[in-house]
């Protein structure tokens, strides 16, 4: 399939955005209870060299990506989903098995099919149209995934957790067009930016919001929706210090991170849409030939 998709330098410039997402999420320090440069987070199977892995191997399929939005009209999801295949096998081989971005690779596949779309269709390369040819490419994926579930089959943690909760975990969140991204991570993402902080300080600020907000399955799965609602109350209490725009704030990050790894609490959910909103906010500097 991939030698039918003949990258071009758009495609090869967004797919360079998309990768520079995940590194920014990776890079991003103090992330409670998620890998970073100095920390392994709750985590026992991985650290930041297995995310660096991981990254170099799936950046090579981000072009392709594009390129389904370029030249297609029909199928996209199926044939996001059979690069994305490709890309999670390459995955889980630099990784040992270990599954360190398989809900990354799902968004950035939509997110950049979506920006092919854009060019296409020649629409503004914006949140607005991003999210609205997101909504249009998962429509009734819920429907379709998760209401009709076979139980005699091997279940996934999405779908373990919806019949359990009715929590429609990300799959809810791609057909609704990425609200938490628009509505709580990139709002915050700019405002740290606008107040002075930098990238990194931006990016924790960013986080923090995305937590108190979404229903994270990767958390929900390790410690049930007690664990959901402690992640909450925590990032609402940091967002109430001022986040990363505070000394208080930073200390209370940095202690929600000592405690989430006691606690075995993970935001993987989280941190997958922080990257989504680094890429969002960088695609539309894109745009507009501007730089962060």
């Amino acid at each position: 399939m991939l030698q039918s998709l003949l990258t071009d330098e758009f495609s090869k410039n967004v797919g360079r955005i998309l990768t520079e997402g995940m590194l920014v999420e990776i890079n991003s320090h103090p992330s409670p209870g998620l890998v970073s440069p100095f920390s392994k987070g709750s985590h026992r199977d991985m650290d930041y060299n297995t995310f660096l892995r991981s990254t170099a191997t799936l950046s090579k399929y981000m072009p392709y990506f594009v390129q389904i939005g370029l030249k297609y009209d029909d199928d996209i999801l199926k044939r996001i989903r059979k690069i994305g295949l490709l890309a999670e096998k390459d995955m889980f081989s630099v990784t040992s098995g270990v599954n360190t971005q398989k809900g990354l690779i799902f968004l950035c596949g939509l997110i950049g099919a979506s920006v092919g779309r854009c060019r296409k269709l020649n629409l503004s390369i914006d949140r607005k149209n991003i999210s609205n040819i997101i909504k249009d490419i998962t429509k009734g994926i819920v429907e379709r995934e998760l209401n009709n579930i076979d139980v005699n089959k091997y279940l996934t943690n999405g779908e373990r957790l919806y019949l359990r909760y009715g929590i429609e975990g990300i799959r809810g969140e791609v057909e609704r067009g990425l609200p938490t991204v628009l509505e709580y991570g990139l709002p915050a993402f700019e405002e740290g930016l606008k107040i002075g902080l930098n990238l990194n300080d931006s990016s924790v600020h960013s986080l923090i919001h995305i937590m108190a907000e979404v229903e994270d399955t990767t958390v929900i799965n390790r410690k049930g929706l007690k664990g959901l609602y402690l992640m909450k109350d925590h990032a609402k209490n940091a967002i109430y210090l001022g986040g990363m725009s505070t000394k208080q704030g930073r200390l209370y990050i940095e202690k929600m991170d000592k405690y989430f790894i006691r606690e075995n609490i993970s935001p993987g959910g989280a941190a997958d849409l922080l990257a989504v909103t680094y890429i969002i906010y960088k695609l539309e500097k894109m745009e507009n030939h501007d730089e962060i």
